[in-house]
Parts: C-alpha cells; structure tokens; sequence
C-alpha cells in the first residue's frame, strides 16, 4: 500500500474569492467510490485551501491522485507526501470542513508516524500546512508577546472563515498601510477586548501573514521659528494628515466608503 497527502488552493471564483463550491461534489463521490476501490483516508477545508490524506492499495491511490492533479477545482497542488506503507493510519473514510481536522488518536499518530517529513519543511511550507497541522505550537507564545510590539500585515487572511468579517477587515486594513503598535489596538477598543485582539493578532502570525517588530517610539519634532519665507500661518496643523486615495480605494471596493 502507498500513502499520498497533498495541499491544494481552491479554484478562484468569478468574485475573485476561494470558495469550496466544489466540496460536497468531492465528498460525495469519494464516499461511493473509495470503498469500491478500498482508499481511506480525510479531506479539509480550511482557509481557501484543502488538506487530503489518501491511502490504499497503490495503482488505486496512484491513479485516484492522477485524476485529482487535473481537476480543475484544485489549483497550486503540492504533494508533500508520497510514501509505501505497510498498515493505514485512517481506517475509516473522514471529512472535516472549516475546521482543523480531526485531532483525535489517529490524526495525532499520522503526525507522529510522519514526522520526520513535517521536521523538513521549510518556513513557506509549515506557514502553507499550519491552518491544518499545527506545527507552530501557537499557544506557547506568552500573552504578552506582543506588548511593545509594532505589527504589519504581510497578506490578508480568508475573510470568508472570520466570525466577525467586517471588524477583521477594518483590522486588516489598519495593520496594511504601515506598522501600527499593538498596544494602540487595544487601547482603541475597536478590536475587543485584549485578549480578543491577542487570540486574534495570534491567528494572523499563526498562518504566517504578520511581521512583528520592536515598537520604536517616533522622536517628537521640534518646532522651528517662523521665516519670512515660511509664514507660521501656512504651515499644516501637526494633526492634519493628507488623504491617502490608494487605501480610500480599497475601503470603496470593499464597501467601506
């Protein structure tokens, strides 16, 4: 027998959003034909992407992750897995959707069995697989990590999974344009409480879309004697701040404006 585990991006719909329109199709014809051709295994859904372990007989598994390599509803497929086995770890058929999968026994043994292939990854590969296995452990950073803390978006999370859109949307955007101090996150009172923009601010560096940084407090300016080339008069209020038309761009196409 072989074992075969592959990520791959869901197909982008015409809204430009990955959306697994495709999903109860995949389930329901893997549950009438793997049984038939003895392939057991799991599927996910998670963050725009699906996470599939199949194992069985191997011209079966071979020929079912042909079929899979060019179906038009996966894209970007990586086969991070493709190993002889000699007994399956999933003896059942098994899906999970919008969720991690199944972190009972016999996922944790999967991971066991096979962790020397997850201990090679590098930084993209752990940051690709982390919404499914999480191999960054992100509940061992101390709560307090981010105290002092400059933080910027490097890419926006799937919108469509967030529990509350709107405000990760309004956060994202804030974390976007420049790096921005976590204590003023939670000081605004926009975002939660603080421990909610913790757990949040920890799910974004937990799919490897954030960059942290040492807070470094800006230098207060010195105000220079008026000239008579430069009038006190025309100068700017130190507040006013001119309008930045690429982000009150993204705010309209999102529905912000």
């Amino acid at each position: 027998m072989k074992c075969i585990a592959y990520v791959s991006r869901v197909s982008i719909s015409d809204r430009s959003i990955r959306m697994p329109s495709g999903l109860s199709d995949i389930v329901k014809i893997s549950r009438k034909n793997n049984p038939r051709s003895t392939i057991t295994g799991i599927i996910s859904y998670r963050d725009g992407q699906y996470l599939q372990v199949l194992e069985g007989p191997s011209l079966e598994v071979d020929q079912l992750m042909a079929k899979i390599a060019t179906d038009p509803r996966h894209e970007d497929l990586w086969v991070f897995m493709d190993t002889d086995i000699t007994e399956r770890t999933f003896h059942n058929w098994g899906v999970s959707i919008f969720d991690f999968v199944d972190q009972g026994s016999f996922f944790d043994a999967f991971i066991e069995k096979n962790s020397d292939v997850f201990d090679r990854f590098n930084e993209y590969q752990k940051n690709r697989i982390q919404p499914f296995i999480d191999i960054k452990k992100p509940d061992t950073i101390p709560e307090n990590f981010y105290e002092n803390k400059d933080l910027r978006l490097m890419a926006w999370p799937d919108l469509n999974n967030e529990s509350q859109p709107q405000m990760i949307m309004n956060l994202c955007i804030r974390l976007t344009k420049k790096p921005y101090p976590f204590n003023a996150l939670v000081s605004s009172g926009e975002f939660g409480t603080h421990d909610e923009v913790t757990q949040t601010i920890k799910e974004f560096d937990r799919l490897g879309l954030l960059s942290v940084t040492v807070h470094e407090p800006l230098d207060e300016p010195t105000e220079a004697a008026p000239t008579e080339t430069a009038p006190a008069e025309t100068a700017p209020a130190a507040d006013e701040k001119k309008p930045n038309r690429f982000y009150g761009a993204i705010k309209k196409f999102l529905g912000m404006g």
